[in-house]
């Protein structure tokens, strides 16, 4: 769904204002022959897309990768929920070692709380 999303220019943060940023560390994402092998990535965002949609929560929409880690990007009516649907599956996957995770509470600018995996 997000995919389609961004490739059509819609953006779930439109229908929901509250947030979930997931960062990850650069170390955490493995490296295949001096190149990022994303593949862990996505089986985990595979695997947060169906815990959100499970507790109809909210919505997964992408990730943003560069030279020092990545951010997971997950939109919903309910920062807090959204966070409960997703919390499992942070904790038990190993790329979220160490990860900083931010709780917004509304639009861009609205107040945050910080968690640290």
């Amino acid at each position: 769904m997000w995919l389609v999303n961004k490739l059509s220019g819609k953006r779930a943060q439109a229908k929901h204002d509250e947030c979930v940023l997931v960062y990850l560390q650069s170390a955490a994402l493995p490296d295949s022959e001096n190149e990022r092998d994303l593949s862990t990535l996505f089986a985990l965002e595979d695997q947060l897309i169906e815990a959100i949609a499970a507790k109809d929560a909210g919505e997964f929409d992408g990730n943003e990768v560069g030279p020092d880690g990545a951010t997971l990007f997950a939109y919903g009516a309910d920062a807090d929920r959204l966070y409960a649907a997703m919390e499992p599956v942070l904790n038990a996957h190993p790329l979220c070692n160490h990860a900083r995770v931010v709780l917004r509470k509304g639009p861009l600018g609205a107040p945050q709380r910080e968690l640290q995996l």
